[in-house]
């Protein structure tokens, strides 16, 4: 009986170190605001590039059929391992075991930037997202 607690209350004591140790690498929850090709260190090896916007809403001076969307382009790298994301307003956020986890979502207070005319080359979007811890 004995040997069978002592089993229980070290293998309770070593969920706790775990869960303190995985409390302390977590991501900080915050917001961010970057700029296209703008690079966010998150931790060591680990980074968050906004590549850009791919903007297909319909331009304020034509009429469409479909009304587009505006989508943000992420890139996560790990060390040297890269993988893509995309944001989106109104659809779930982004999560990866390398966010520790943590959410990234759209910060759904900043406004959409207008849409751009027909013929004029493609506007640069900056991006604000806000990472929630889960």
């Amino acid at each position: 009986m004995h040997t069978l607690l002592r089993v229980v209350t070290l293998g309770c004591a070593g969920l706790l170190l775990s869960a303190c140790a995985a409390t302390k690498d977590r991501l900080p929850e915050a917001r961010y605001t970057l700029a296209p090709q703008q690079v966010l260190p998150l931790a060591e090896r680990l980074t968050i590039t906004y590549e850009g916007a791919e903007d297909s809403r319909c331009p304020d001076n034509t009429r469409c059929i479909w009304p587009g969307r505006l989508a943000y382009r992420f890139t996560m790298r790990i060390g040297s391992v890269a993988q893509a994301f995309y944001l989106v307003q109104g659809q779930p956020g982004y999560m990866s075991p390398a966010l520790r986890g943590s959410r990234i979502e759209l910060d759904h207070l900043t406004p959409p930037p207008p849409r751009g005319m027909a013929g004029s080359p493609p506007p640069s979007y900056p991006v604000t997202f806000n990472m929630y811890a889960q």
